[in-house]
Order: C-alpha cells, then sequence, then structure tokens
C-alpha cells in the first residue's frame, strides 16, 4: 500500500438474499435487448453461451452459480453486484464500470477487463490465469487468495491496491507503478516491467522477492 491512509473496500449493498427477485436467463437477455436496468434481482445456475449482454446496467444483482462463456458484457455498469461460484471464463467486461462489486470463488480465464473503471472490488479465491486488465483504473481493490498466471496489468492507473496470497505468476505489469503494493506473501516469479524496471520501484517485497528482482537489475547478491 502507499503512504496514503488505507480505506477498507466498500462492500456491495444488496438486499437480503430471499428478498432479492429470481429471474432466469431469459429475462437477463430480454432486459439486454430492451435496453432495462436491472435492479434487485438474483440469477442461480443459468447459464449463456456467446451471448451480447453489452451496454448492461445492473443494481443490487446477485448472480450465484452462473455460467457465463464467451459472453460480451462491454461498456457495462456494475453497481452493488455480486458473482459467486460462477465460470465467466472468456468473458469481456471491457471499457466498463465496476463499483461496490464482489466476484468470489470465481473461474474466469482468459477474461477481459480492459479499458475499465474498477473501484471497490473484491476478487477472491478466483481463478483468472491469462486475465487482461490493461489500461484500467484499480481504486480500492483488494485480489487476495486468486491466481492470475499469465495475467496483464499494463499500464494501469492503480491506488490502494492490495493483494493477499495471490499467485502473479509471469504476469504483466509493463508501465503499472507497483510503488506501495505489498506482495511479500504473494507469488510473483517471472513478473514482466520494463527494462529499466522503473514498475518496481517503492514496491514492498520479503527477501526471497528481493533476491530475484536483483538478478532483472543485473545485480549479484554474494552470499555471505
Amino acid at each position: 500500500m502507499s503512504s496514503e491512509k488505507k480505506k477498507s473496500i466498500l462492500p456491495p449493498i444488496l438486499l437480503e438474499e430471499s428478498e432479492l427477485i429470481l429471474e432466469k436467463e431469459e429475462f437477463l437477455l430480454n432486459c439486454q435487448r430492451e435496453e432495462e436496468r436491472i435492479l434487485a434481482r438474483q440469477f442461480v445456475g443459468i447459464v449463456c453461451e456467446e451471448e451480447d449482454l453489452s451496454h448492461m446496467i445492473l443494481s443490487g444483482v446477485k448472480f450465484k452459480g452462473c455460467r457465463f462463456w464467451n459472453c460480451s458484457f462491454r461498456f457495462g455498469d456494475f453497481q452493488d453486484v455480486v458473482f459467486e461460484n460462477c465460470d465467466l471464463s472468456g468473458c469481456d467486461f471491457g471499457d466498463g464500470h465496476m463499483e461496490r462489486v464482489s466476484i468470489h470463488s470465481c473461474k474466469g480465464v482468459g477474461a477481459k477487463f480492459t479499458g475499465m473503471v474498477l473501484k471497490n472490488l473484491l476478487l477472491a479465491e478466483c481463478n483468472f490465469d491469462d486475465g487482461n486488465f490493461d489500461a484500467s483504473r484499480l481504486e480500492q481493490v483488494q485480489v487476495e487468495r486468486t491466481r492470475i498466471h499469465n495475467g496483464n496489468l499494463t499500464g494501469c492507473i492503480c491506488r490502494q491496491v492490495s493483494w493477499r496470497e495471490t499467485d502473479l505468476k509471469n504476469a504483466s505489469f509493463f508501465k503499472t507503478s507497483l510503488r506501495g503494493m505489498d506482495f511479500s506473501d504473494s507469488e510473483i516469479t517471472g513478473i514482466v516491467v520494463s527494462d529499466d524496471n522503473r514498475e518496481l520501484s517503492g514496491v514492498i517485497v520479503d527477501l526471497y522477492q528481493a533476491a530475484e528482482l536483483a538478478k532483472k537489475m543485473g545485480i549479484v547478491i554474494k552470499d555471505v
């Protein structure tokens, strides 16, 4: 974290699960076609494949055990939304907005979050290998116990982003400042940065990670 005063991420604001109106995938698709806002709804176990769900506006919505394969959510507005035990693999959320969103125990291999505004986002216990977050703005984002192998987080603007027990092997942070971020309990082997390593200025790591990063800078550490 940076020297700024830390703020806890704000969780989604939803009605009690029993109060959310249960809907099927047909309702979701109809709202997209009619450009209608989805409010205070719950979707359980729905399956959508290669559907155009772009430009959707959702507030106070929960998705539980749903499967979205290669669907487009581009230009969407997600506020107070929960994804729980969902498969979002191959989905494209690009150029959208997420605020007070929780993505928990989900699979999102190859999902795209490019050019997005992500604020008060929790990403927990997920697999987002090959996920793409390029050119996004991340503010008050918490990632914990999550895999993002070979992920792309290049050219991002980050403010109060925390990583906890996250596996970021071979992830690219090219042109994304890591100043103030604590990776000491995360896996950052093979991360990609600029040739001058400017992204690493001010990063927080443990001794083992520091030794690995020193190799990228051409520093040889002599055994005592």
